[in-house]
């Protein structure tokens, strides 16, 4: 049985696109998969570990990261990414699969040394292995060009000055270095990492994440409003509420506030609370702080009428499919990922970037065509069983693993024993 070792920051949180779910179908196709995660380990099943356990190593992590901001660095100065070799699960494992390494426990020049070690996927969930610190360049295309002279440095990931050509020629040397497969989830991700000076020399492979569909299905709706108390006759939209500058919670604010939908709605909002409290007394507003509980989030999408996810900058989109698979059309903007992972217009609908008078006749118009609501949701059922099924995803990195260990199976690696014990 081949094995893999996943590499995270946590295991519960972002369960859904690190391999955690995965694991139980890697193991019907013959893979073993583990977990290593540094700071956020939340699960007692055997097979997630923690990396280095040791006193104060949350402290020195956190006096490192303050350092790297004091410096305008990222992701360099982490030595427990250098000693994952002395780690048993990671020795044991035939191959590593490296996912998010830019959220404060990685030092990105140690995937040289472990990419020759051991043979390396590593799944870009977004765009920041392409700039000189952000997440999301958004309309800025200096990541084109080497960055330098950024137009703002106040983006996640922040600097205090501007070092972003020199952390972008930094991630040009170290990635000349490493020999790994790259994933990425969308059409959108595949086409920045395609155009990106930074990545020509790696090989990428287009796998969308996926989701259980035997769980992630349309429930009883009048039982799912009633279990969150929605008022009878309402329509429900429901999105995931988080101030962010990629999520658009401001443009949807807008969009109620300046066109409003000529009705008495019911919004159901999940992670941060009090966003739309200018709206009580005009619609129903249910506010839920963020929840790993499968059975709720269920609850909400079959409740719902219509998901509404206007982000400004997204890669992939979980909730989004996780809406499809309820059999709920997804609304987004143009410009992310999410029209062609929502297939719009053929299911999704999606509305030119920025236009808020445009979001608010989206929404005022599904809400109110109950037709065509049904037929882009069933659309969107449908093409979730197509593209998005865990199952699939796991035969898709169940082939790349075993393909991936033996183009490397000529290397020689070093035996366990010669690289110590944990």
């Amino acid at each position: 049985m081949t094995s893999v070792v996943q590499i995270n920051s946590g295991d519960l949180i972002g369960r859904r696109f690190n391999g955690y779910d995965l694991t139980p179908h890697l193991h019907d196709l013959g893979i073993q998969s583990t977990h290593l995660v540094f700071w956020n380990k939340q699960s007692n099943v055997p097979f997630v570990h923690q990396m280095f356990p040791y006193p104060g190593s949350m402290r020195l992590t956190r006096a490192l990261n303050q350092f790297e901001d004091r410096t305008s660095t990222q992701a360099r100065f982490h030595p427990q990414s250098w000693f994952l070799p002395a780690h048993r699960t990671f020795r044991r494992a035939d191959l590593a699969h490296y996912h998010i390494v830019h959220d404060g426990y990685f030092s990105l020049g140690a995937l040289q040394f472990l990419s020759w070690l051991k043979p390396t996927v590593w799944t870009w969930h977004d765009p920041w292995p392409l700039t000189g610190h952000c997440i999301y360049p958004m309309d800025c295309e200096r990541w084109l060009t080497g960055c330098g002279q950024c137009p703002d440095l106040n983006r996640p990931f922040p600097m205090r000055r501007d070092r972003t050509a020199n952390e972008f020629q930094r991630k040009k040397r170290i990635y000349r270095g490493i020999n790994a497969e790259i994933i990425v989830a969308s059409p959108w991700m595949l086409k920045l990492v395609q155009s990106s000076p930074l990545a020509s020399h790696f090989r990428f492979h287009l796998v969308p994440f996926g989701i259980d569909l035997d769980k992630f299905r349309e429930r009883d709706r009048a039982a799912a409003r009633q279990r969150l108390g929605v008022l009878p006759g309402r329509k429900v939209i429901m999105l995931r509420a988080v101030a962010s500058p990629y999520k658009g919670l401001s443009n949807l604010i807008e969009a109620l506030s300046q066109w409003g939908l000529g009705e008495s709605i019911c919004i159901v909002a999940l992670q941060e609370t009090g966003h739309f409290d200018r709206f009580i007394g005009t619609h129903q507003i249910i506010e839920f702080n963020w929840s790993n509980d499968d059975d709720f989030l269920i609850d909400a999408y079959t409740a719902s009428d219509v998901f509404v996810m206007p982000s400004k900058a997204e890669a992939f989109g979980m909730m989004a499919i996780e809406a499809m698979a309820c059999s709920r059309p997804v609304i987004s903007f143009e410009g992310t990922s999410l029209p062609s992972v929502t297939f719009a217009p053929t299911a999704g609908l999606a509305v030119p970037m920025d236009d808020n008078k445009a979001l608010a006749q989206a929404i005022r118009h599904l809400l109110s065509d109950s037709s065509e609501r049904e037929r882009r949701g069933q659309r969107s059922r449908s093409l979730a069983e197509e593209h998005y099924d865990i199952r699939l995803q796991a035969k898709v990195l169940a082939s790349l693993y075993r393909r991936v260990e033996k183009a490397r199976s000529g290397y020689a690696h070093r035996s366990p024993d010669d690289l110590g014990s944990k």
